[in-house]
């Protein structure tokens, strides 16, 4: 998919993106390039943001409790290998193994003496900025225990005493914390500092670049007791210049509350701030993971909405390959259903054609959306033309219809039903039944 990115600096000058440097970001102490000779400041913070997604801290004791080891450890889908061992060469110590039943692959350093010299130095150096904290404190102060029982190379057994203090301080990480007191709440705050590097980290494991009903949407998900680094991040990105602003155009942020699972997602759904603000971010960057892919395609959706070529009769067919082929689908355990990406030259030939939307005039996209109904006969309806696989892919009897909502009737749907705006010129059917066009179609491209 090489031309992927060459369409998209076609919208986005990767030179002429506004400035993100962050001097948050802090730089490499002496001590940590010595340990970490191959390592780099973007990394370490890439790292810490990651860790802070995805990253384990465990104590494991073994079941009566006279013997104690620790963990440190990464857990992700096992098409991702690939990252945890970058993680593991760059770091020099654990290692990666894949996890038989769970379709998983794990990065752990398991080594006490690895655990001391490489991972606790750099969360002290560096510290991680979720309730995961609280956790890498708590381990840390465990293998300290450890440690200082078992000093002067001896191997005396951890005596009682210890083993009491660290059973308590196993009883507080990961899942033994449900919440956060005022005072964790305090410390935790008053330390924080997102900067672009850790938030990459974060966002390439819990970030999400997605679609609803076609949509391309950003967000983060998080317990609410970590929503003080939600609220965090929406400040960070506030912040953010942004490239080809329109107008008085407002930076908006959405919060939702699972109330099942307690679980806080942020998300920025308004085309216009996707396209301004959120991909020039992130262009000005590289990914370490394989998120990469789902976002220059996710990108390719931004531009086919922002520019309206989402409105022409194959914008959303492509849109729909597109979220179908990533994100979540694009791992082996779908490939029985494998829906393949559109091709370089569908792409390219679609956003070849002159743009519907004219984005000079300074309105927002919601508004030209309208204009664009308005100046197509929206106010009078949409024509649909609707086939029935079931009869072989003869039209359903009335159609053509000229509205969607005479085409919903027929269908012994509300008039006002979204069926057909959200299936038609995808190509998918409907029910696995019924096609929908605004243009008549062969038998061929019914039946698919």
């Amino acid at each position: 998919m090489l031309i992927i990115p060459a369409i998209i600096t076609n919208f986005f000058n990767k030179s002429k993106l506004p400035n993100f440097s962050d001097n948050s970001a802090k730089d490499l102490p002496p001590y940590i390039t010595k340990l970490l000779p191959n390592v780099t400041k973007e990394f370490v913070h890439w790292f810490v943001g990651f860790v802070d997604a995805e990253g384990c801290f465990s104590i494991q004791p073994n079941s009566v409790w006279t013997v104690v080891n620790f963990s440190f450890r990464i857990e992700i889908h096992i098409d991702d290998i690939e990252i945890l061992h970058k993680i593991a060469r760059i770091l020099g110590v654990g290692e990666v193994k894949i996890v038989k039943g769970r379709n998983s692959a794990v990065f752990s350093v398991n080594k006490l003496n690895d655990i001391i010299k490489v991972i606790l130095p750099i969360f002290k150096e560096f510290p991680l900025q979720t309730t995961k904290y609280l956790d890498f404190t708590s381990f840390s102060k465990a293998v300290q225990i450890k440690f200082n029982s078992q000093s002067f190379g001896t191997k005396k057994r951890i005596s009682k005493t210890d083993l009491i203090k660290i059973k308590k301080l196993r009883e507080t990480l990961n899942s033994g914390r449900l919440a956060i007191d005022k005072n964790q709440l305090f410390t935790l705050t008053n330390k924080l500092s997102i900067n672009m590097w850790w938030l990459l980290g974060f966002v390439e494991g819990e970030g999400t670049f997605g679609y609803k009903h076609l949509v391309p949407y950003f967000q983060l998900a998080q317990h609410k007791k970590n929503l003080f680094v939600l609220n965090a991040i929406e400040s960070f990105l506030l912040k953010l210049p942004a490239q080809n602003i329109i107008g008085n155009q407002q930076f908006n942020i959405h919060y939702a509350l699972n109330s099942k699972t307690n679980v806080y997602s942020m998300s920025v759904v308004s085309i216009d701030t996707l396209f301004s603000y959120i991909v020039p971010y992130f262009l000005s960057m590289s990914f370490f993971t394989r998120k990469a892919l789902d976002f220059q395609y996710w990108v390719i959706s931004v531009i086919m909405h922002k520019f309206g070529y989402y409105y022409l009769p194959g914008g959303k067919k492509i849109t729909l390959q597109i979220s179908s082929a990533t994100n979540k689908y694009r791992y082996t355990r779908n490939i029985a259903n494998k829906i393949e990406l559109p091709s370089d030259d569908s792409i390219s030939k679609l956003l070849a054609l002159p743009a519907p939307f004219d984005v000079t005039k300074g309105l927002s996209h919601f508004e030209l959306v309208r204009e664009f109904t308005i100046n197509k006969g929206g106010r009078k309806g949409f024509i649909v033309y609707i086939y029935d696989r079931e009869s072989g892919g003869k039209e359903l009897e009335g159609s053509p219809f000229s509205t969607y909502g005479a085409g919903h009737v027929a269908l012994g749907l509300r008039a006002g039903s979204r069926v057909i705006g959200r299936y038609i010129d995808t190509g998918k059917a409907s029910k696995d039944r019924y096609i929908f066009s605004s243009i008549p179609m062969s038998t061929s491209e019914i039946k698919g």
